[in-house]
């Protein structure tokens, strides 16, 4: 795996790589990209209840993750995948189209301090899936998004820093891509917002039914 770290002000970049196998096959990266405000307001959340291929459902107003974290959700947005996707992802979807929409929703952490868009997309084949997913590693992701005004959370400051990560399930492309609510610097791979952005990721993508 490869993390490429963007060293703001500077015009450099750090080329970290690593040869550990990641056995979930997720991709990630810090960045630093302008973000979108999510556009619905949020009802009362409930709990979600269990798997489906719905990515509708799959996004609940709340997911409890398995290692008993509870993330509530603060928007949601369902727009095409053009529309979502960033300069390099948009390239890459002219050679795999998705199937339908993007279905989206951003989830605080527990304490609130951490913010998580969470991105659902159907290609035409797990092989599709799997070559737009790979696309993560070269910075081809979905625009960031922030939580809606009616969620009661603060803005983050212009333009955070947040790391991406991305997981395949049958036809279906999940992405996380995480960040502090603060818009403070996002640490490594050790740290909380890296493995937020894991332990959501993974839930969503554990929870939502292989269906091609």
């Amino acid at each position: 795996m490869v993390g490429v770290l963007a060293l703001v002000g500077i015009g450099a970049f750090l080329v970290l790589e690593s040869d550990d196998n990641d056995s979930s096959r997720t991709s990630s990266f810090p960045s630093y990209t302008p973000s979108s405000p999510i556009d619905s307001p949020e009802p009362s959340p409930t709990e979600s209840s269990g798997g489906g291929s719905d990515p509708t459902s799959v996004l609940g107003p709340t997911i409890r993750t398995a290692k008993g974290n509870t993330f509530t959700r603060a928007g949601t947005r369902t727009a095409s995948c053009i529309t979502r996707a960033n300069t390099k992802l948009r390239t890459t979807l002219r050679a795999y189209p998705c199937i339908g929409v993007m279905h989206s929703a951003v989830y605080a952490n527990p304490s609130r301090n951490i913010i998580t868009s969470v991105s659902i997309a159907k290609f035409t084949s797990p092989s599709a899936a799997s070559s737009v997913s790979r696309v993560t590693s070269s910075k081809g992701w979905p625009l960031l998004l922030t939580p809606s005004d009616a969620s009661g959370l603060p803005q983050p400051r212009a333009n955070p820093a947040y790391w991406t990560r991305s997981w395949t399930r049958g036809s279906n492309v999940i992405y996380a891509q995480s960040y502090w609510s603060s818009g403070a610097e996002t640490g490594g791979r050790t740290g909380s917002v890296f493995s937020t952005a894991g332990e959501l990721g993974v839930e969503v993508t554990n929870t939502l039914i292989w269906t091609d």
